[in-house]
């Protein structure tokens, strides 16, 4: 059985997978929103949840993958 932390590892690497599998002129600030509809409404378990903004969690988890636009 996986940790807590584990668990959370394989999140974020399967989060930044899916990111880097987008075209790179998808992979922008803008991209992000999109992105976050797309997951949440395939992957709705790879979104953090807890207290905070998902969307907020998800802009870390992407964090040093969003090109400037």
């Amino acid at each position: 059985m996986q940790s807590k932390k584990d668990s959370e590892v394989t999140r974020q690497a399967r989060v930044r997978q899916l990111w880097l599998a987008r075209a790179p002129e998808e992979r922008t600030a803008t991209g992000i929103l999109i992105f976050y509809g797309w997951l949440a409404h395939h992957y709705p378990e790879l979104l953090k949840r807890g207290k905070g903004d998902p969307y907020q969690y998800l802009k870390v988890d992407l964090n040093g993958l969003i090109r400037k636009s």
